[in-house]
C-alpha cells in the first residue's frame, strides 16, 4: 500500500485508504476497524504515521476511539429535518427524545451596527440580543450557536435564562405572536481554532454550518442567527414530495 512516489505525505495516504473503506462501506457502521499494530502490517507504514491518519478521521467524525475496546466507525445518530416544517434544534432534539444540555456562553444586548441593520430590518443601533450557546448530548457538544434577535420585537427577551428556556417559545412570548418562516443555507465548513476547541474537534475538523433568518407571521425580521454542527453527530434529513 506504500507508495514512496506518490507526492502525497504518508500519513494523507493512510487516511485516504480508511476512508475509502468507509465510504465503500466495507468498514460499516459500529465496526471496529483493525488495530494500529494490524493497519501497519496492512499499509507498511509505521505506526506514528497510522496513529496520524487515524486521528484525521477521528477529527473528521468518521471514527471513534473508545479506551480499552479500540476504534470504531461512527454514526450520525442525531438528524435536524429540512423542510415544510420550522423546528429549532432544541424542538428537534426533544422530538426524536434525546436529552441534552445547554450552556450560555455570552448574553448581551448590543446596538445594531449597520450591518445588522441592513441584516435584521431594524434602525442602526437598535438593541440586538446577541447570545451564544452550546448545546450538548451526553456530556459531549454537538453543535454551537450564535444568535441575534431583533428586540424591538421581543421586549424583555434579554431578561430570559436560556441556559433553562428555549429561544423560539420565549420569541414568540415575548413578542406576542408566532414564528412564521425562515430563510436559511448550510454549507460544509473547517471548524477553525475557536469552534473546533468549543466543540472538542480538531481545527481541521469538518463542521456543518447553518445560517438561518426568522421572520414572524407578519413578516417582521424576528432572528439572525449561525450554527456549527458536529458532522459526526449531525445528519439533515428531509422528506420531498414530488409533484
Amino acid at each position: 500500500m506504500l507508495q514512496t512516489t506518490n507526492a502525497l505525505p504518508l500519513h494523507t495516504q493512510a487516511s485516504n485508504y480508511m476512508r475509502e473503506k468507509i465510504y465503500n462501506r466495507e468498514w460499516v457502521v459500529d465496526e471496529q476497524i483493525p488495530t494500529e499494530f494490524e493497519l501497519t502490517g496492512i499499509l507498511g507504514m509505521s505506526r506514528g504515521t497510522v496513529k496520524r491518519a487515524i486521528k484525521a478521521l477521528v477529527d473528521e467524525g468518521l471514527l471513534v476511539q473508545i479506551r480499552g475496546k479500540g476504534t470504531f466507525v461512527t454514526r450520525p445518530n442525531i438528524t435536524h429535518p429540512a423542510g415544510n416544517c420550522l423546528l429549532s434544534f432544541a424542538e428537534s432534539l426533544h422530538s426524536q427524545g434525546i436529552e441534552f444540555e445547554t450552556h450560555v456562553l455570552e448574553q448581551q444586548t448590543i446596538p445594531a451596527d449597520e450591518f445588522l441593520s441592513s441584516k435584521m430590518q431594524v434602525p442602526v443601533n437598535a438593541p440586538v440580543l446577541f447570545l451564544r450557546r452550546v448545546r450538548s448530548v451526553d456530556g459531549e457538544p454537538i453543535m454551537y450557536i450564535e444568535n441575534r434577535v431583533n428586540l424591538l420585537q421581543a421586549p424583555g427577551l434579554d431578561r430570559v435564562d436560556f441556559n433553562q428556556e428555549a429561544l423560539f417559545p420565549s420569541m414568540e412570548r415575548c413578542a406576542g405572536k408566532r414564528i412564521g418562516y425562515s430563510s436559511a443555507r448550510y454549507a460544509a465548513k473547517i471548524a477553525g481554532e475557536i469552534r473546533g476547541r468549543i466543540l472538542h474537534v480538531g481545527e481541521e475538523a469538518p463542521v456543518l454550518h447553518l445560517e438561518q433568518q426568522i421572520f414572524y407571521a407578519d413578516n417582521t425580521s424576528a432572528e439572525w442567527g449561525n450554527v456549527w454542527l458536529r458532522a459526526n453527530r449531525y445528519v439533515v434529513g428531509t422528506i420531498l414530495q414530488r409533484v
